[in-house]
């Protein structure tokens, strides 16, 4: 497919093709929203979905959270992680589920993407710790997905995924470049319209439209609470191409801008090395979970 046929609408009615977000993450947000719900409420939504369940307890049970003597119902899970970790747990799995796409035979593998974007999850949580940001594992989904455009746009044109990786990799420049090199809408924007299909919260759709804009103020009047949010993961990512953790499509490995370090109170001088060991302590303690919930 010529890449002039990737127009804004030809975009909008192929991603209208695509799967919807199973109806129980809507069910979830719903009740942990609600300040009367219970314990016993998550526990009959999820039961609607025991494949799911199982897979939320193998990620709970897993080195990264590393429980003591592990868990075996929800309830004692929620105890020790929390509504919040459940949640994004759940929403986080049904994405990757939702995006799963063939592996073809192609210079971008998606495996790689997934465990690229799994690691910036990863590392996005581990800022946010750092940074005492009240809610970390909401900063991991948001880690998670910030290049779900990517994924949609390969299953929309596979080919033209692999032209612009092949490209940032020749030229040894980001993804985001290339595709303004061969004037296709980039994977931010096709993540944010995937974004407001299935109705994610503002935080999410803010960091997908965003994550490649170091200026806070060129991010469309974006609120403090989510221009931190933009932030962290603009910086998780640029730790874990460093890492060459995982491949999102480019080699290019960039430096960490000192002004958003400063912007989420890191001392670039004092909290760099000791930042970075947490986050290579968080991935390496989290190899399970990656099995478990890329599937």
């Amino acid at each position: 497919m010529a890449a002039k046929k990737l127009d804004h609408d030809y975009i909008v009615n192929k991603l209208d093709e695509l799967p919807t977000l199973p109806s129980i993450v809507y069910e979830l947000t719903q009740v942990i929203n609600d300040p009367m719900s219970s314990t016993s409420d998550i526990e009959k939504i999820m039961a609607n979905d025991q494949s799911l369940t199982t897979k939320v307890l193998k990620l709970v049970n897993s080195a990264y959270y590393a429980i003591p003597g592990g868990v075996t119902s929800l309830s004692r899970a929620i105890a020790y992680i929390g509504y919040d970790t459940i949640q994004q747990l759940v929403l986080s799995s049904s994405i990757l589920q939702t995006l799963d796409v063939k592996d073809g035979p192609s210079t971008f593998d998606i495996n790689e993407f997934w465990k690229h974007s799994i690691g910036v999850g990863i590392a996005a949580e581990t800022i946010a710790k750092f940074t005492r940001h009240p809610t970390p594992s909401d900063l991991f989904t948001a880690g998670l997905v910030h290049d779900m455009g990517k994924v949609a746009l390969f299953s929309i044109a596979p080919d033209i995924v692999v032209e612009i990786s092949n490209m940032a990799n020749d030229k040894k420049i980001i993804f985001f470049d290339a595709e303004k090199s061969i004037d296709v809408p980039n994977h931010s924007m096709i993540g944010k319209l995937l974004a407001e299909k299935w109705r994610l919260p503002v935080q999410l759709q803010a960091v997908i439209k965003n994550h490649h804009i170091k200026e806070s103020n060129l991010r469309g009047g974006l609120s403090a609470d989510l221009n931190i949010a933009v932030d962290v993961v603009f910086l998780a990512n640029l730790f874990i191409h460093a890492l060459k953790f995982g491949n999102s499509g480019h080699n290019k490995i960039l430096g960490a801008p000192k002004d958003v370090m400063e912007r989420l109170t890191i001392d670039p001088q004092k909290d760099f090395k000791q930042l970075i060991s947490d986050i290579k302590l968080n991935l390496d303690k989290a190899a399970d979970f990656i099995r478990v919930i890329s599937g």
